[in-house]
């Protein structure tokens, strides 16, 4: 037998929606027959020098009567009340080649190389696209629990999410939608082919624009700025500027200070900390001398607990301290202090 790109996908699709436990037949049911089709040709191919018996059952949810252009031994019409639309089940009856054919699979799934194919296989099987108007993308595959689908993601570096109570694997994030991409993914599937392109085509340019959001941004941030202004000046939604930020604050290059109802951004190597105008009446308050809480919530004419809360966010910023007697002190900051 000679390894092929087109057995490996035939591989995936059993893997996917075959019948793994009979061991007389070779079983694959799909309701597109475009894959039935695939599927048939390449697995006469690849046992050209045996005789066949194969069947299709075709499923119907009124009885319409289906062409099914394959030459096969027979072709079996039932009705399905439950189906939404016809499907196929296809079957080679045989003890000799289902095992022949158990060993071909073992032999592709051993080899890393037709990962890309038996995965594009499997997605054309039991894979689905999901696009939300709140610009949640996701590449699903309906499954339980499998070792060798996840050791294919991670193989391909795939990053994946599996929901048991979907019982399907998650691919979400531009970084992964790339790599599927590349792969040709969607491909052995004209509908999701169309859907899948269609969606990442959108993605790339939301992509791309956030990309460059994200260096202009970072090109601003030397100085202090609200989501709200940076809105404006790029003329996207508050929400749409505040994922970019968060983005950009996972990975340790802004940060954020709030003062009072406002909260500023900033890129980290500006080595600064932005405070209120009350926070640095506490800072001038405690210039000349230690003093306790109380003593400061009486100066400010405000009850304890708010007056210990504005001291506490000192103290995180690093510009005061509590002694070991309990009263606050001023301390040189390391950073510099901008007041807004």
């Amino acid at each position: 037998m000679k390894e092929n790109k087109e057995i490996a996908e035939c591989v995936g699709l059993w893997l996917a929606e075959g019948d793994d436990k009979c061991n007389n037949e070779i079983t694959f049911t799909n309701n597109q027959f475009e894959l039935i089709e695939f599927f048939h040709k390449n697995i006469k191919k690849l046992f050209l020098n045996y005789k066949f018996n194969i069947r299709i059952y075709v499923y119907t949810p009124n009885g319409e009567n289906v062409t099914v252009p394959l030459e096969v031994t027979k072709v079996n019409r039932y009705i399905d009340n439950r189906a939404n639309k016809p499907y196929y089940i296809w079957r080679l009856a045989s003890v000799e080649l289902h095992r022949k054919w158990k060993n071909i699979v073992e032999l592709y799934k051993n080899n890393s190389t037709f990962y890309v194919d038996i995965l594009r296989g499997f997605f054309a099987g039991e894979g689905s696209i999901k696009s939300t108007s709140h610009n949640s993308r996701s590449v699903m595959i309906s499954q339980l629990p499998s070792i060798f689908l996840e050791k294919m993601l991670r193989h391909l570096e795939i990053e994946f999410k599996y929901h048991p109570g979907n019982r399907s694997y998650f691919i979400t994030h531009w970084d992964n939608w790339d790599k599927l991409a590349k792969i040709k993914i969607a491909d052995l599937h004209s509908a999701k082919k169309e859907k899948f392109w269609k969606i990442y085509d959108e993605f790339k340019e939301r992509h791309y624009k956030s990309h460059h959001i994200m260096e202009d941004t970072l090109r601003l941030l030397i100085a202090p700025y609200m989501t709200s202004e940076l809105a404006i000046i790029f003329d996207r939604t508050e929400a749409r500027i505040q994922d970019v930020l968060i983005d950009l604050k996972s990975r340790g290059v802004i940060n954020n200070f709030k003062c009072g109802l406002k909260t500023y951004w900033i890129k980290n190597d500006q080595n600064v900390v932005i405070i209120s105008k009350l926070k640095w009446n506490y800072l001038n308050f405690l210039e000349n001398k230690p003093t306790n809480t109380a003593e400061i919530a009486k100066f400010f004419n405000v009850n304890f607990h708010s007056s210990k809360k504005r001291l506490k966010e000192l103290e995180k910023l690093g510009l005061v301290i509590r002694k070991i007697d309990k009263k606050w002190e001023k301390i040189n900051p390391a950073k510099k202090v901008i007041v807004l």
